[in-house]
């Protein structure tokens, strides 16, 4: 996964690192990585949700692809942040990029790719992304329209 500078990222949460988190050599578990970047997916969501009149019951997300590439260990103790951006959306599905960043120093600790489906609950089958979802996501993540669509 290529390189992406902090500044780009439009979302940013703080992490509590808790105790449980911690394995037997002294840092974050490998699985636990996943739940700080569902953290940094929800926020997301509910940003974009607080900036408009979306419905989210207009459908679901679901994650369909996920790799992550662990860079350096994350202590106990140590401030960290999960950095959140979409940047792509295609028809059906969208590209998640994330990463975690010790605050202090800067350093990328890890990176995180997921590709999402809009999902039908009723039907059981993937549904276009809604207009107003592809809306806000552009606009917030200041994605040009035609790439968008188009990709």
């Amino acid at each position: 996964m290529k390189e992406i500078k902090p500044e780009t990222f439009k979302e940013t949460l703080p992490i509590q690192i808790r105790f449980s988190d911690i394995d037997a050599l002294g840092h974050i578990n490998n699985n636990v990585y996943f739940s700080y970047f569902d953290l940094g997916k929800t926020t997301y969501f509910e940003t974009i949700k607080g900036k408009s009149d979306i419905s989210w019951t207009d459908g679901l997300i679901v994650v369909a692809h996920i790799e992550v590439d662990f860079l350096s260990p994350v202590y106990y103790r140590e401030n960290i942040v999960v950095d959140s951006k979409v940047t792509k959306l295609g028809d059906k599905s969208g590209v998640f990029l994330q990463q975690i960043r010790n605050v202090k120093n800067g350093e990328v600790k890890c990176r995180c790719k997921s590709v999402f489906v809009t999902y039908d609950a009723h039907t059981q089958a993937s549904m276009p992304i809604p207009d107003t979802w592809r809306k806000i996501i552009s606009e917030h993540e200041g994605l040009e329209e035609e790439k968008v669509l188009a990709e």
